[in-house]
């Protein structure tokens, strides 16, 4: 089989495979008259006829029926099937396969480039391999490719997670002190669970029984609180929220900080600044970094990014935003800061982030205002 774009990656082809890399017996190989482009938009690439132009990449030998299968499953979401073609290697001209196009191909772009690609996305690629490949066999592929870019934005959360962090007065997690038995994904769409049987050593030393845990997926998250110095205001957004609907709250409509899930490739500043615009229609300043936490990590593997930015708030800000194309219907409120703390206090604002940024502020506000 030939391979022209991502799945060069050893590391990635290795996962789809359930293979160790050095178990891959692979070929440099070129496929004459095809073109390798980037997607518009997209972390990928796809190959197109192209009279003249030479694509490079790998030749796979010995593909049995059950790497035949995996791959299949790995590339079925995305509308490609395999053809036989003619590549050439050092030892001359191979049969072989590709997968390509059944319909239109995609909107492309710049030429592809492999190490460019790895730099950037290798790492998050092979990482969302893992979850793509936890629906096989009996997952419909079409739904990995519906929801790739939640699987990527997940692997890219994985990634920051492994950033050293402090352990002073909890236990330090140490290389084996948790054993996985099994794992299995039993609901993916936009969200995922995952569900998991695993041992941990306990604090006495002894391991614990084998227990079941399921966990929530969804992605990192990064809020911002945008607060005007000279005005001592900061700006609220209000919108419909299903977790209140689905407990059946009699308040259904959310006070709550700029939020948005970081999209992969992203950092927490970027998606703050890229959220403030199309919730609120504002420019940030500079940003103060607050807390990093779980919301809930007895069920969630969200983790939140939260911070108060230093922006202008005159007269007349606020209003109606959102993104139409993600059915958003926000509005914005410009409110004294004391303001905003009331509403803390009398229950209208019930969303932690944003109390959470609110009381930051309040501790840190005389630093960050003009002086007199």
């Amino acid at each position: 089989m030939f391979f022209y774009g991502t799945l060069c990656h050893v590391p990635l082809l290795a996962r789809v495979l359930d293979r160790a890399e050095t178990d891959l017996v692979l070929t440099p190989a070129r496929l004459a008259d095809h073109a390798v482009r980037w997607v518009e938009g997209e972390s990928f690439p796809a190959i197109h006829p192209a009279p003249g132009a030479v694509a490079e990449g790998l030749c796979l030998e010995d593909v049995g029926p059950e790497a035949r299968a995996r791959l299949d499953y790995y590339e079925g979401g995305y509308g490609y099937a395999l053809a036989a073609v003619t590549v050439e290697t050092a030892a001359g001209p191979r049969a072989a396969q590709v997968y390509l196009p059944r319909g239109p191909a995609p909107q492309t772009g710049a030429a592809w480039n492999l190490a460019e690609w790895q730099a950037h996305w290798g790492e998050i690629a092979t990482l969302a391999a893992d979850e793509v490949m936890l629906g096989y066999p009996g997952r419909d592929p079409a739904v990995n490719a519906r929801r790739y870019r939640m699987i990527l934005a997940r692997a890219a959360a994985r990634i920051r997670a492994r950033e050293p962090a402090p352990a002073t007065l909890r236990r330090p997690t140490r290389p084996g002190d948790i054993q996985e038995l099994a794992r299995s994904q039993p609901y993916a769409n936009f969200f995922a669970v995952e569900e998991y049987d695993f041992r941990h050593r306990r604090f006495d030393g002894a391991w614990s029984p084998a227990v079941n845990r399921a966990a929530f997926f969804s992605a990192d998250a990064a809020t911002v609180l945008p607060y005007d110095p000279a005005r001592d205001a900061v700006l609220l957004i209000e919108q419909f929220r299903v977790g209140p609907y689905g407990r059946g709250d009699s308040e259904c409509w959310s006070i709550e900080a700029i939020a948005g899930l970081i999209d992969p490739g992203e950092t927490p500043e970027t998606t703050v600044r890229r959220e403030a615009v199309e919730e609120a229609g504002i420019t940030l300043g500079t940003l103060h970094r607050v807390y990093g936490y779980y919301p809930s990590p007895g069920a969630k593997t969200e983790f939140i990014y939260s911070f108060v930015a230093e922006a202008d708030l005159p007269e007349g800000s606020g209003g109606l935003g959102g993104l139409a194309a993600e059915d958003e219907d926000i509005r914005a409120h410009v409110v004294p800061l004391a303001r905003a703390m009331d509403l803390i206090e009398t229950g209208e604002i019930g969303n932690a982030p944003l109390i959470l940024s609110l009381l930051w502020l309040a501790r840190n506000r005389e630093r960050l205002r003009p002086s007199p």
